[in-house]
């Protein structure tokens, strides 16, 4: 059904390593998400234009991922276990990302995880952030 929907229709799930298993990461995210894709493009005004024009390249991209989390230091299933490692190995497969939008609207990406920083500020609970590297084709479903 069409129509608008609110942050309890939205589910996120990240491979906890590198090929390895897909764990929910919804119900710890403090500041939403965001899915932004890009189009590469060259400025191809001539001499003498009075307007910058653009021309597509075909080269697209999903842009970086930042998720502001509740830093959860549970086994297998907390943030901290999850996303802390940052990923080093060139030869590593991606962690694939799944997040569900709306009436099953499904954004899939490989990322890395390019960085981890864990925050304790005072009068606030302890936080993580995450900064997400998208490598290779986001896909929009259906």
């Amino acid at each position: 059904m069409a129509g608008r929907y609110g942050p309890a229709d939205c589910t996120v799930h990240i491979e906890n390593a590198p090929a390895g298993a897909s764990k929910a990461i919804t119900n710890f995210i403090l500041e939403g998400i965001r899915i932004k894709k890009t189009s590469i493009m060259h400025q191809t005004n001539a001499l003498g234009d009075a307007d910058e024009e653009h021309t597509p390249t075909g080269v697209k991209r999903t842009e970086p991922i930042t998720l502001t989390l509740i830093w959860d230091t549970t086994d297998v299933t907390g943030t901290h276990a999850i996303l802390k490692d940052v990923d080093d190995g060139p030869n590593d497969d991606g962690r694939e990302m799944i997040v569900v939008f709306g009436d099953a609207k499904t954004f899939t990406v490989d990322v890395r995880v390019q960085a981890y920083e864990v925050i304790a500020q005072n009068g606030s609970i302890q936080t993580a952030v995450v900064d997400l590297l998208p490598t290779g084709a986001g896909v929009w479903t259906p």
